[in-house]
């Protein structure tokens, strides 16, 4: 499904990858799992973007899922406006193919830009948004495009690429994907995360193309342009 065109508004696109592999299962602090942590966070982000007008009528979702039960990459959810938005539970299982995922989200970004464009909606860049706790397992070769692909989109600021590590994740082999550094999400606080990812969100919904942005603390991520 393409993005929504008969939503005249200005839209930011944020494309989330978030990983359901078999690691997720694991236990936290809390109590509950990773991925119980992580759908938790997924409703709070559904909460603050409906709490603030400008990202409820100008924020655009598309989740990539990493693993879960078919141990691949898959379009879990296409092109939806953030009030059409409806949270659904992440099952963990099977390996890790990041590199596939990101791939996938580079396109649906590209996708999200042509159908707007076609249709006069101004937009500023597309955020993608990956949170994994796991090594990826995908070949070297699809591996190695991804990081290509990747950086070669931020250098032509195509998007903005925002890397999260789940507390034991390889930083270091993460952040090849990006100009900015992974960053670790220590104690799991997955809802603190989407509470700053839909406060961020709000914030370039409300800017214009071209504008540069400060974020709410979370550095080195408070600098990005729009």
């Amino acid at each position: 499904m393409p993005i929504n065109l008969s939503n005249p508004n200005q839209r930011t696109p944020c494309v989330l990858v978030l990983d359901a592999s078999g690691s997720m299962q694991t236990p936290t602090a809390s109590g509950r799992s990773r991925i119980e942590e992580l759908n938790l966070g997924i409703i709070a982000l559904r909460d603050a973007i409906r709490a603030d007008d400008a990202a409820y009528s100008r924020v655009s979702l598309a989740i990539v899922m990493v693993g879960g039960p078919r141990s691949k990459a898959e379009l879990l959810m296409d092109w939806t406006d953030a009030e059409d938005f409806e949270p659904f539970e992440l099952s963990a299982d099977g390996g890790t193919p990041l590199g596939e995922a990101m791939i996938m989200a580079l396109k649906l970004a590209e996708d999200a830009k042509r159908d707007l464009r076609a249709a006069g909606i101004s937009y500023t860049r597309p955020w993608i948004i990956a949170i994994t706790d796991g090594e990826p397992t995908d070949q070297n070769t699809v591996w190695i495009r991804a990081i290509e692909e990747c950086q070669a989109a931020e250098r032509g600021r195509k998007i903005e690429l925002f890397v999260i590590g789940v507390q034991g994740a390889d930083l270091k082999r993460l952040s090849l994907l990006s100009n900015r550094p992974a960053l670790s999400l220590e104690g799991m606080r997955f809802k603190e995360l989407f509470v700053w990812l839909s406060d961020s969100l709000s914030a370039a919904s409300r800017s214009r193309p071209g504008d540069n942005l400060e974020l709410p603390p979370s550095d080195p991520w408070r600098h990005v342009g729009i």
